[in-house]
């Protein structure tokens, strides 16, 4: 008989052999994520319409329909625009859209909980779970409440998407990287960063984010914008589409008229504030709020001095904590298009915390792993893992119940703001359209007590009560 049968090395028997368990580690992570996505946001799908998705979808010509579509072009978002139109000329409603959305959104975790997975060993190399730590980041971000107005609000979705080409242009990036003789994935994160920039302009800072990796882990910053050149044409081409795009002249040009510098740098110090204080810690609320700051204040010296602090925070932790470094740094990244120099008519709005919530949910789950090695608590550590994950779910659950008609969100957007003129001029339009016009004209008579100027809360009220002698004034509730 013949024995002389080849044998592979024992390395490779060994590398066979951990394959199969570590594949089938990767098809249990996926479906933890998008089980938790499907059961936090189980009822997303029955959500309303509201508020600009009216104006941005139900009444845009170009999302109606693929010709539609091809005859608004050229135009601003176009990609944000096309899934709509794709949805609606497959003959998909709102459960349609609501369900793409959450899709999106279990794909952003998989995609950030892939994207940790390569990185923590770098980050992190002293933290020994990187898989779980992987995994914990992705759930907190998958189950945060602050993640649902970019996610059960429609017109959300311009963040969302944005998001998951953003993503996936980082990991084409980083595999590139791996495989520099994969010349095809060179040009796929430029194709991918070209896409995200079509869907919403924000996604213009994705080719920092490696820089921001390499500035952590010590890497040098020369080799790493090297590598960026093909980001840097897509942002010149971007740039070229832009300039010859008329939305875009009105959109920009509307924003600069907004309000001067000064004004702007003393607002977005506020909406950072309320970024850090509200949403960041579940608090949420679809129209905060926010008014442009008159004059020098405490709060605003509070808020200084709480940026400053995580700056500080962020380098000194650089050398012995590149995960901290890189959490915080990628916080301040993601938020810097829309709350930072560009004047927006919102001074904030919880669904541009979407994606840099990934950041501080990275963090937290790292402190949360390094301190149960530390004090070898990785028990108790699961424990408050499953406690925060399922209250961040409730949490989630609780707030899409409030977008399931208009009445039931801007009911809660005034419990949040009852000092604002728009949140109870939204809530008596809601009443109105719900056919109860003795609700409709409390609201918009507190809408009118608050701002006596308000034109459309007038001519509203005039509309479901006309002559009405009451006095202005706010109930007690909405």
């Amino acid at each position: 008989m013949n024995r002389s049968v080849a044998r592979a090395p024992a390395h490779e028997s060994r590398a066979e052999g951990a394959r199969g368990p570590r594949r089938a580690g990767t098809w249990r992570s996926l479906a933890v994520l998008v089980g938790a996505v499907l059961l936090a946001y189980a009822n997303a799908f029955a959500a309303a319409y509201q508020f600009d998705d009216f104006a941005a979808i139900l009444a845009n010509p170009s999302t109606q329909g693929l010709s539609d579509w091809w005859r608004s072009l050229p135009g601003i978002r176009p990609l944000l625009k096309l899934s709509f139109a794709l949805t609606f000329e497959a003959g998909g409603g709102a459960v349609a859209i609501h369900a793409g959305n959450v899709a999106i959104h279990a794909a952003n975790a998989c995609l950030l909980w892939s994207l940790w997975r390569r990185w923590l060993p770098r980050l992190a190399p002293a933290l020994g779970p990187v898989d779980a730590t992987a995994l914990l980041a992705a759930l907190l971000f998958a189950l945060h409440p602050a993640a649902t107005e970019a996610v059960t609000y429609a017109s959300g979705r311009s963040i969302s998407l944005a998001a998951t080409f953003v993503l996936g242009a980082v990991l084409a990036d980083d595999a590139a990287c791996m495989q520099p003789s994969r010349r095809a994935l060179a040009w796929l994160g430029p194709a991918l960063f070209a896409l995200a920039l079509a869907v919403r302009e924000t996604a213009v800072v994705m080719p920092a984010i490696p820089l921001l990796r390499a500035w952590a882990e010590g890497i040098s910053l020369r080799a790493a914008t090297r590598r960026l050149r093909p980001y840097a044409l897509v942002l010149a081409i971007a740039a070229v589409a832009a300039l010859a795009t008329p939305g875009y002249h009105v959109f920009f040009g509307v924003s600069l008229a907004t309000r001067p510098l000064a004004a702007q740098l003393a607002s977005q110090l506020l909406a950072h504030g309320y970024l850090l204080t509200h949403p960041l810690v579940g608090i949420t609320n679809i129209d905060p709020d926010l008014r442009v700051p008159t004059a020098w204040s405490a709060s605003l010296a509070v808020v200084v001095a709480l940026l400053v602090g995580l700056a500080v925070a962020m380098s000194a932790a650089r050398r012995r904590m590149a995960w901290l470094a890189f959490g915080i740094g990628w916080y301040f990244l993601q938020l810097a298009p829309a709350n930072s120099l560009l004047p927006r008519l919102d001074l904030a709005n919880d669904r541009h915390l979407y994606l840099a919530l990934a950041g501080p949910m990275l963090v937290v789950a790292c402190a949360l792993m390094r301190t149960a090695e530390r004090v070898r608590a990785r028990t108790a550590a699961r424990v408050v893992a499953y406690a925060s994950c399922a209250m961040l779910a409730f949490a989630t659950a609780m707030r899409n119940a409030d977008y399931r008609s208009e009445v039931a969100l801007w009911q809660a957007t005034v419990r949040e703001s009852p000092g604002k003129a728009r949140a109870w001029l939204n809530l008596g339009y809601a009443w109105r359209l719900d056919g109860d016009a003795t609700r409709a004209a409390a609201a918009y008579r507190c809408a009118l007590a608050l701002d006596p100027t308000n034109a459309q809360a007038a001519i509203d009220l005039d509309m479901v009560a006309p002559d009405d002698g009451i006095a202005a004034g706010c109930p007690a509730s909405g």
